[in-house]
């Protein structure tokens, strides 16, 4: 009989240990002492457990395995328990009662028990059971155990070295693979992610398997590691291992992804302090995405290591290439070991020749560190040397591989030393939801758009952008605009101006044609104005085209624009690009192109157009074959204000204009659903127009139940007419950011419930609030309205906020109980923010005062629309 131990002084043993060691955790001792600590702590805790249950049993012993076999324990960490008898039946019920003490730690435990057979069996079946035997560690039992466990393990023909690194480079393949191989997430797994935690294991595992070893020293040794790749290894496995502790603290759980509250929380604790120009929080993450580039570099030159020297082929390819390189089993290699040293500029030379060819899969590592040990070499003087600029500008002209290049250079060190202002920028983030890559990751992906562009396959997505770049001379040009677009964040001030700035230094270094450094500059400091005007202006209003044309000055440099702007929305965000947003682009492409080429000092007249657009639509009514008398067409248009003509066609002016007169309904509103395809494949939204009676609560009503269909509201033009009615045109996309089906039932639905609320006059009732993102709640942006006067009779009401689900009807809602009527509205969804601009005036219908009643106002709708988030207004 064995006595029942005390369950509850084994916990409390733990929690003791871990409040020490948390209190010295957060005075900067160091993680690997505190990891030993705890590990130890729980040894001893376990050990005594089990010598309550099974002490001088003999043919029985239990070994740690896993994270807790290998001593790295962090506060919230599972403990993994492997049980070894000769015959496991004998001590069952023991076993059974060790393992409940364990489970009553409040610990998460994995466990296994096995004989020295099934410990073999189930290693050769599973790679994961083979790892975790691997680096199994002895607690306590019968010794005499060991030998039998080490001899079964050590059998060379259990996962042999070449199909065990095989095996655990599937494993990492497919891992990577659900994080789309970048290591920049903006909300990292530090275990999982590429560059984390297991990424390290991985590489130490096969080390281990090859050469008996995973200390640093030993594989330096060995010539496995170099010294700066031991130093990056240690150095970045001791910083992920503190931001590891410190996030099982924080979250006061086992938790290994790095969300946006455990950011900064960590980063506070941990004193990263706010600067001018970067916050602490994206100073803290700056310093952890340099650490897992580093630490994907080593893990990428083991790999590379293993793969050259374990997955020997028998008889070595090798293709001559000229005197400096060769391709050995299409890989790329310095033939000389000393080549970087005696030749610099052969740094530069060997992606410009991978990049004229398209049969190179990468570079032997020996040549990566050859390269590595010398980007001492590329100094200021390097970066002047007239031939090093011609080897880079050749290889931002070759036809193969640009983005593969430019990634390589980047992660080898090269990039950054030769423009140090790229260097800078390197693992750099922005804590916003808006941007969910770091600097450098997304100034890779906006040329990998760029170059991606100029391929057939890219006509149906992306037809403009096809187009454009396929007419620009020169695509160097764009892609050194690429580099530098966003090269001045994290500084403060000006990103666009200063990135302009250094865009001018890097052209007059490289000897680029004034003409050309102009328009490359021009470009970077321009970079977000085709987006800013697309989504923020009218652009039916041919006033506004002309004002942008005028900047534009020429059609070659509108292509250059066109192109940079999609490139770079695309990577920033893939929820920015939709169907709306790629015809509001278009549009002002197109209009823009016109407007040059009838010339700026021709500008359209907008007055003139409207009367054209008027004229055509009038000879279209008139062939009807029932004509429409011009009297009631001029009285109905006089209703409908001069957007309905200047954003319609003349068709659709035609058609929509037979629709309104030819609703003979006097007490329901005309209401239209109508898909505006746009011209090109993959553009277009549904349109919702609205005739009727005008309303205090027509815009509430409209919004809310628009919102119970779930249909988002990406832009709206309204028009109240001096006679009193009302003409809306609300341009909506699904939850799936899609056109609504012309067969889709929802279409009779929507028409049938705005007219039956419009009819009524009563707000119906809102839909069941939806549950706002774990995202949206730990990165609450307070709402930014500011209230200005237009004139006498209307004021503009400018709101910056976070997007979320029935935003508008909220709004809407806002409107009735301020007594605010609505003019018109301007509509922009950016990500996951919206800056809307409102024309209002109060229900007197004058504009909105000054003073204290303008900022009543302010202050009222910024804490409604904060309230839903959480926002403390006082930030």
């Amino acid at each position: 009989m064995h006595s029942p131990p005390n369950q509850f002084q084994g916990r409390d043993t733990l929690n003791t240990l871990r409040d020490a060691l948390a209190k010295r955790f957060w005075n900067n001792e160091p993680v690997e002492t505190l990891m030993a600590k705890l590990s130890q702590g729980v040894d001893e805790v376990v050990i005594d457990l089990y010598d309550k249950y099974l002490k001088g049993a003999s043919g029985i012993a239990l070994y740690a395995v896993g994270g807790y076999g290998r001593e790295e324990l962090h506060p919230g960490s599972d403990i993994d328990l492997l049980v070894v008898a000769l015959k496991p039946k004998i001590h069952q019920r023991p076993i059974e009662l060790f393992l409940q003490s364990v489970f009553d730690l409040n610990l998460e435990v994995g466990h296994s028990v096995r004989n020295v057979k099934s410990c073999h069996a189930e290693s050769k079946a599973d790679i994961t059971v083979a790892t975790a035997m691997f680096e199994r560690r002895f607690l306590c039992g019968d010794a005499n155990l060991c030998p039998k466990i080490d001899k079964v393990m050590q059998n060379p023909r259990l996962w042999p070295v070449a199909k065990f690194f095989q095996a655990k480079y599937d494993e990492q393949v497919q891992r990577h693979r659900h994080y789309d191989n970048v290591e920049y997430n903006l909300e990292p797994n530090i275990k999982t992610s590429p560059g984390g935690l297991r990424d390290i294991h991985t590489a130490l595992w096969i080390c281990k398997r090859a050469f008996q070893t995973t200390d640093p020293n030993e594989l330096v040794k060995l010539g496995v590691l170099t010294e700066v790749e031991k130093d990056w290894l240690v150095e970045g496995r001791r910083f992920i291992w503190w931001i590891r502790f410190g996030l099982h603290l924080v979250a006061q759980r086992k938790e290994d992804h790095l969300q946006f509250t455990h950011q900064r929380d960590l980063a506070q604790r941990l004193g990263f302090v706010d600067t001018n120009g970067q916050r602490g929080v994206e100073r803290f993450m700056h310093h952890y995405y340099r650490h897992v580039l580093a630490l994907t570099e080593v893990n990428d030159i083991l790999i590379q290591h293993f793969q050259e020297s374990i997955l020997k082929v028998r008889r070595a390819k090798t293709t001559p290439l000229n005197q400096r390189f060769h391709i050995v089993n299409n890989y790329m290699e310095a033939i000389q070991p000393d080549l970087f040293s005696r030749e610099p500029a052969s740094m530069l030379e060997m992606f410009v020749l991978m990049a004229h060819r398209n049969d190179i899969a990468g570079v032997r590592s020996s040549t990566i560190r050859q390269v590595r040990d010398n980007l001492d070499l590329i100094d200021d003087s390097f970066r002047q040397n007239p031939a090093h600029n011609k080897l880079f500008i050749d290889l931002l002209k070759a036809p193969y591989t640009l983005v593969s290049q430019l990634t390589r250079m980047r992660r080898y060190g090269i990039l950054g030393r030769y423009i140090p202002e790229y260097g800078r920028v390197i693992g750099q983030m922005q804590h916003d939801l808006f941007h969910i890559y770091t600097v450098d990751a997304h100034t890779m992906m906006v040329i990998r758009n760029m170059r991606r562009f100029r391929y057939h396959t890219s006509v149906k997505e992306f037809p403009v952008a096809y187009h454009c770049v396929h007419n620009i001379p020169k695509p160097e040009l764009l892609y050194v605009a690429g580099l530098y677009h966003d090269i001045g964040k994290g500084r403060g001030g000006d990103h666009s101006m200063l990135g302009a700035v250094d865009a001018r230094m890097f052209c007059q270094r490289h000897n680029i044609s004034e003409p050309d450094t102009d328009l490359i500059c021009w470009l970077v400091e321009k970079h977000l104005y085709m987006s800013s005007v697309s989504q923020r202006k009218d652009i039916y209003d041919p006033d506004i085209v002309h004002a942008f044309a005028s900047e534009v000055k020429s059609t070659m440099r509108l292509d250059y624009l066109y192109t940079l702007t999609v490139a770079d929305i695309n990577a920033t965000n893939p929820t920015l690009w939709n169907s709306w947003r790629a015809t509001l682009l278009r549009h002002l492409y197109r209009e823009t192109r016109r407007a040059l080429r009838r010339g700026l000092e021709l500008p359209a007249d907008k007055a003139a157009t409207l009367a054209a657009y008027q004229e055509r639509a009038l000879e279209r009514l008139s062939s009807n074959v029932m004509p429409i008398p011009q009297e009631i067409i001029h009285t109905t248009w006089a209703n409908l204000g001069d957007d309905f003509f200047l954003r319609h066609s003349t068709t659709q002016i035609a058609n929509l204009t037979t629709q309104i007169v030819g609703h003979t309904h006097a007490e329901q509103p005309f209401v239209s659903i109508e898909n505006t395809h746009g011209d090109l494949p993959g553009e277009g939204a549904t349109q919702i127009y609205v005739y009727t009676q005008d309303q205090p609560t027509l815009f509430a009503i409209i919004a809310i139940t628009l919102s119970q269909f779930d249909l988002t509201i990406l832009d709206a033009t309204i028009n109240t007419s001096s006679h009193g009615m009302c003409f809306n045109t609300y341009t909506v996309l699904n939850a799936s950011a899609e056109l609504l089906s012309r067969d889709d039932d929802i279409r009779a639905k929507v028409i049938h419930r705005l007219k039956s609320a419009i009819t009524k006059g009563a707000i119906p009732k809102p839909p069941t609030r939806k549950r706002l993102s774990r995202q949206l709640r730990e990165l609450p942006r307070p709402t930014e309205v500011s209230i200005q006067p237009n004139d006498d009779t209307s004021s503009t009401l400018s709101i910056l906020a976070i997007d979320r689900p029935g935003l508008m009807a909220t709004i809407g809602l806002l409107f009735i109980e301020l007594d605010i009527r609505l003019l018109a509205a301007k509509i922009t969804t950016l990500g996951e923010r919206i800056e809307d601009t409102f024309t209002i005036q109060n229900k007197h219908g004058k504009a909105i005062g000054t003073g204290e009643v303008t900022y009543t106002l302010e202050q009222s709708i910024r804490q409604r629309l904060d309230t839903a988030l959480g926002v403390n207004n006082a930030l």
